[in-house]
């Protein structure tokens, strides 16, 4: 499924995060950045810890506040989110969550359409987030490396500790890999609903529309 989800994230990607999309990206990064090491600088200079380590950890400590930045431009069209489909009922929507899991079984025909509606929304949603969530991790990664520095060079000035923060990884982490996998199985499920024939409408209803229903016959007096 990883490798099937990472091959739909490659395909989508350059369709849904636009060349202008990314040189936003860069543009936050590089305004963030400088602001930040600037500030850092003068409080290094200020506490008298001038050093190498001191100055690149704080190069450091700013280009993780820059890839932070990126977390807060928007990659998509507003209000990007699945829209609502009211005409699926809450059994078939539990019936379609269940397909997603990992000893799920087989679509059954009846949910085909159920399955294949709104996928497409999904699947652009889930490549979003994901992109999105690697921004996180290499803004701790790059925190880490300044804290390395800091430690090293043993300087009093530890700059945004927030940023190294132990729950990020995780949060960055599992994010990206359960979208990779969802991409997986979702282009697994469209592969298998897409092979299955399609749900022939009911049929309407007898009668006049609008009419009573129930029988039709009259009791005494009526």
């Amino acid at each position: 499924m990883f490798r099937l989800g990472w091959q739909v994230f490659r395909a989508r990607l350059p369709e849904l995060v636009s060349d202008r999309v990314r040189r936003r990206l860069v543009v936050v990064a590089l305004i963030v950045a400088p602001v930040v090491f600037v500030g850092l600088v003068v409080v290094v200079v200020l506490t008298d810890d001038v050093s190498v380590a001191s100055v690149a950890a704080s190069a450091a400590y700013a280009a993780a506040a820059g890839a932070f930045s990126m977390l807060f431009c928007r990659l998509g069209p507003k209000g990007w989110s699945i829209p609502a489909v009211p005409s699926i009922g809450w059994r078939t929507q539990d019936a379609v969550a269940r397909y997603y899991r990992r000893s799920a079984q087989p679509v059954a025909p009846e949910h085909r359409d159920a399955v294949l509606a709104g996928m497409d929304d999904a699947r652009d949603r889930i490549v979003r987030t994901t992109f999105q969530s690697s921004f996180l991790l290499a803004s701790w990664l790059l925190a880490v490396v300044a804290a390395v520095l800091v430690a090293v060079s043993g300087s009093s000035v530890h700059g945004p500790v927030f940023l190294w923060a132990p729950l990020w990884p995780l949060l960055a982490g599992s994010s990206g890999g359960v979208g990779i996998w969802t991409l997986g199985r979702q282009e697994h499920l469209r592969a298998e609903a897409s092979a299955l024939p399609p749900v022939p409408p009911a049929p309407p209803k007898r009668g006049r529309p609008g009419g009573p229903s129930g029988s039709k016959l009259a009791l005494p007096g009526e």
